[in-house]
């Protein structure tokens, strides 16, 4: 049987070995989806003051800057684009010299798109058939795809799949001469949705879909989200992505067999998200701060360096955690470095 020797997500590539900060701001929603989660939507956990978020910003960058780390957050909701002076907080990490990705609904207006999109650096767009109009999802990747880097997800809905496969190959199309990212590069994917809770159950056990998905409609949301270039000739150039594809998927590194590939979405239909037993680096990869203000390494909870009021005496982890949990059900947490 294969021995899992590594694994190492999209941004290990990065020379400079960036931190993921990925910041969980409350959940305040403008949308209330019956597929999604309520802790997602459901206003429990309301927004702080911009003071107390660029207070945050500040610690957390000051840390990691002098431990001679570049930053790249992910900011996520709710509905973040709805807090109170978002932009400020934006602005601030760019200050800073940090990168920064939301995640987003993409239901702001065009204005306020093409002013947010000079303080960002990517975006990842959750297109929701039920809620948002078709033409305005457009109209916002127009707005933004020569800016800054874009994943556009799609919300699976049951029995409409083969109708939403013409609104991704659409979007495909919006990239063909694109600056930042070609049709060939882009990630563009329909996802699956899963029953009313996050990741895992309370025993880490798989999810069950929300919709009873037909066979068809699996076929097509499994569909690799960044395609394949059939007139790619190969550079050598070790940052093209088409002759290196960890540019853009989780390397898996077995001991009798070459690397395998795997875009994000793929990994847990493949049931590729074990990783028991193996050293998870926790903290060095990746910061997580969840939505009570506590400062996680992975969402998954392993290790607990306190509340975002408290960050004044904490440490960057010096050793690797053994993973304790039978799956990896958060697309962040799999893209942390693991060795055996």
């Amino acid at each position: 049987m294969s021995k899992l020797l590594w694994v190492k997500g999209p941004h290990t590539t990065d020379p400079e070995r960036a931190v993921q900060i990925q910041w969980s701001m409350g959940n305040t929603c403008n949308y209330s989806c019956d597929y999604c989660p309520p802790i997602l939507h459901n206003g429990t956990k309301p927004w702080m003051s911009t003071e107390q978020y660029i207070n945050v910003v500040d610690k957390i960058s000051e840390h990691y800057k002098a431990a001679g780390r570049f930053m790249h957050w992910e900011l996520l909701g709710g509905e973040v684009t709805t807090i109170p002076n978002f932009e400020d907080i934006i602005k601030r990490i760019a200050y800073h010299g940090s990168s920064v990705t939301i995640y987003t609904n993409g239901s702001r207006t065009i204005r306020w798109w093409e002013e947010a999109k000079t303080y960002l650096s990517g975006v990842v767009i959750t297109y929701h058939p039920l809620t948002m109009d078709e033409q305005h999802l457009y109209d916002v990747v127009a707005t933004l795809k020569d800016a800054l880097v874009m994943d556009i997800n799609i919300a699976g809905i049951g029995g409409q799949v083969e109708q939403l496969s013409t609104v991704a190959d659409n979007l495909r199309n919006m990239f063909t001469d694109g600056v930042r990212q070609s049709v060939y590069d882009v990630n563009i994917t329909i996802k699956t949705m899963y029953n009313k809770y996050l990741g895992a159950d309370a025993n880490h056990n798989q999810q069950t879909t929300y919709y009873d998905y037909t066979p068809d409609e699996i076929k097509i949301m499994q569909r690799p989200g960044v395609l394949p270039n059939p007139n790619h000739t190969p550079s050598g150039d070790p940052d093209d992505s088409q002759d290196h594809p960890k540019f853009w998927s989780t390397e898996f590194m077995y001991d009798d067999a070459p690397a395998k590939y795997v875009q994000s979405h793929q990994i847990i239909n493949e049931g590729l998200n074990k990783f028991k037993g193996m050293k998870c680096e926790l903290g060095f990869d990746s910061l997580n701060i969840d939505m009570n203000g506590e400062v996680i390494s992975s969402w998954c909870g392993a290790k607990n360096f306190g509340n975002i009021t408290q960050l004044d005496n904490w440490e960057i982890p010096k050793e690797e955690t053994r993973c304790p949990y039978e799956f990896c059900n958060n697309l962040n947490d799999i893209s942390i470095t693991k060795t055996n």
